[in-house]
């Protein structure tokens, strides 16, 4: 009876080694470039009230003064009432907080356009050395910009949205390869329009600026499986001069006006500018943020560094999961992680 026990063990201890080796050996070359598209859309908003004009499209939330009839200037004009009708853009403010609007806008950091949504193409290196300091190892996608016009305070304003961000990754180097789909990722954003007078929330100065708060999502080194290797994610802020860093973590006080918790991530957005969040992604053989540095506590900087979505929120999209494939000739993909969808306010 022994020696079957024994025999037992030592079968089942040989199947593992040799299983072992085998997915050892039918692992394939570490990929060492990526072809990519990063995309985005609005899916849901909502507005406090319904004052004003509010327009809502798949790459548009913009809210404010609707067209308007303005006077001629001349005398002619002042004894007939003669003029015109003038529809406000939110690219073009004037000094007239009742004829203004205001938007959240997504675009493309490929194309450098602030509206009209992606996708976002191009290709990106892998991280094999543990540092994205290389220009082609960072993917640029969509942008996210908000033009913070001065508005009236009887117009309604954004309260809340939800961005749908997707990716796509296919492999180049060293040889081409299946794409991998990512399932599309809800990020929900809470948006405050703070008053232009008065004690502004966290350490902020006068003209208080509005804030974006993100429901907490992982965006840093989230892992995937491609042909037996495991590669990792991580969603990145682009600034001007191409330099990248994770997002950062609102005030306190900021994350509380937003009606979220503690440690909220999100962004500032100075008053009566447009500010464009650029999002980045990296893909990496290893960590490229350790466990002490993935989650900053620091204000979050103020204009240029976000044109945003250079397949910024995209990329996190891959916390989902991939897509499985076959392995006849094509790569088996799986997910490595699964990220919920967060619930609606």
């Amino acid at each position: 009876m022994m020696t079957r026990i024994v025999m037992k063990r030592m079968a089942q201890a040989l199947g593992v080694m040799v299983l072992g080796g085998l997915g050892n050996a039918v692992a394939g070359p570490v990929v060492t470039q990526w072809g990519y598209s990063a995309d985005a859309r609005f899916v849901d908003s909502r507005f406090s009230g319904s004052t004003g004009e509010i327009l809502v499209s798949d790459s548009e939330l913009s809210w404010g003064s609707d067209a308007y009839f303005q006077r001629s200037n001349s005398l002619w004009g002042w004894l007939f009432g003669t003029g015109q009708m003038v529809t406000p853009d939110f690219r073009q403010p004037s000094a007239d907080a009742e004829h203004n609007r205001s938007a959240l806008t997504i675009g493309n950091g490929v194309t450098n356009d602030l509206t009209g949504g992606g996708p976002a193409v191009g290709s990106v290196a892998t991280v094999v050395d543990g540092s994205a300091d290389d220009a082609a190892e960072i993917g640029v996608g969509t942008s996210l910009t908000h033009w913070n016009n001065r508005l009236s305070s009887r117009y309604s304003t954004l309260e809340w949205g939800r961005v749908a961000t997707s990716l796509t990754l296919t492999p180049e180097l060293p040889a081409s390869g299946a794409s991998i789909d990512t399932r599309t990722l809800d990020f929900e954003f809470f948006f405050k329009e703070t008053a232009n007078q008065g004690t502004c929330a966290g350490d902020s100065t006068n003209p208080c600026p509005d804030l974006f708060g993100l429901l907490a999502v992982q965006t840093l080194d989230i892992p995937f499986l491609y042909d037996g290797n495991e590669y990792l994610v991580s969603l990145l802020l682009q600034d001007a001069s191409g330099g990248v860093a994770p997002i950062a973590t609102l005030h306190e006080e900021e994350c509380a006006a937003l009606g979220l918790g503690a440690g909220c991530q999100g962004f500032r957005t100075a008053e009566a500018q447009a500010t464009t969040f650029q999002f980045a992604f990296a893909v990496s053989t290893e960590a490229l943020f350790p466990p002490v540095a993935a989650n900053p506590v620091q204000s979050v900087p103020l204009p240029a560094p976000l044109g945003l979505i250079g397949g910024g929120l995209l990329a996190a999209g891959l916390s989902r999961r991939l897509g499985r494939r076959g392995r006849q000739g094509v790569a088996k993909t799986r997910v490595g992680e699964d990220g919920s969808r967060p619930g609606s306010p």
